[in-house]
């Protein structure tokens, strides 16, 4: 089939391309890249391995749509509902998804490299293994979300709400989260390697054995965290916040937490050898 009929039949919506998907299984190659659709519902719509690169979609409902394994690459998808959609392995590098509602939708092994995801809703999604290198997501609510082994380096996620997410495994190296949410979130063996955590609240997370080589955590608030195990060597901690944390061998070797305030903090076992602690509030117990 040419394009042109493949864009009348998904202008019949929903039901009637689903409907004709069904009766052909073996059609493959559907190609629908670069067309302009908008003001439609297609909820639930079955678009999985379709081409859709550098496609426009405006005001297009798309939740519980089957995206799977389907070429968004470069589409302006921009305030687009994908709300509880598959796109699980869906090639979406340099895509624009700003304001976009994908909220438990299942984005799990996709690509997303160079996104544009500013002030888009993932709450409870999944992004596990997603890669998102570079991509921005600034702005962005991710409460809830799983991003287990995802890759996230050099990411900006500035000013996002990110509490309660699951970063286990994730490469977040140089990625940037100054101002954002991570309360109660569990980052365990997270690579966050030169990251800048400035001004961030990680307040009850799990960072055991995270890797925070370099790290920027001035003035972070990681009360109640524990840091068991975790590699703070030359990380910057001035004016942090680690209140009651669990930092027992952690290695704080060259890590500065000039005027940090540590109290009631456990640091046992860890290696302080080369840590600066001026003007740092420590705990009662030393």
């Amino acid at each position: 089939m040419a394009k042109d009929e493949f864009i009348k039949l998904l202008n019949q919506g929903a039901d009637i391309w689903n409907k004709w998907r069904e009766s052909h299984p073996d059609i493959r190659g559907v190609d629908l890249s670069e067309i302009q659709i908008e003001e439609i519902d297609l909820t639930g719509i079955d678009l999985s391995m379709v081409n859709l690169r550098g496609a426009k979609l405006h005001n297009v409902n798309l939740s519980s749509a089957n995206l799977r394994g389907a070429d968004l690459s470069m589409a302006n998808l921009r305030g687009i509902d994908l709300k509880s959609a598959n796109l699980g392995a869906a090639h979406l590098s340099m895509v624009c998804l700003s304001e976009a509602n994908l909220s438990h939708a299942n984005l799990s092994g996709a690509d997303l490299r160079g996104s544009n995801l500013r002030l888009a809703k993932l709450d409870h999604a999944d992004l596990s293994t997603t890669k998102l290198n570079m991509s921005s997501l600034n702005g962005s609510s991710m409460i809830g979300a799983i991003l287990i082994g995802a890759n996230l380096s050099r990411a900006e996620l500035r000013e996002a709400n990110l509490a309660g997410t699951d970063f286990s495994r994730a490469n977040l190296s140089e990625a940037d989260l100054s101002h954002s949410n991570l309360n109660v979130s569990t980052l365990v063996g997270t690579d966050l390697i030169g990251a800048t955590l400035v001004d961030i609240d990680l307040s009850e997370s799990n960072l055991t054995r995270a890797n925070l080589i370099g790290a920027n955590l001035y003035r972070a608030n990681l009360c109640g965290c524990d840091l068991i195990g975790a590699d703070l060597r030359g990380a910057n901690c001035s004016e942090a916040y680690f209140i009651g944390a669990d930092l027992s061998r952690a290695d704080l070797n060259r890590a500065e937490f000039t005027s940090a305030n540590l109290s009631k903090a456990n640091f046992s076992g860890a290696n302080t050898e080369t840590t600066d602690f001026q003007g740092a509030i420590l705990p009662d117990v030393w």
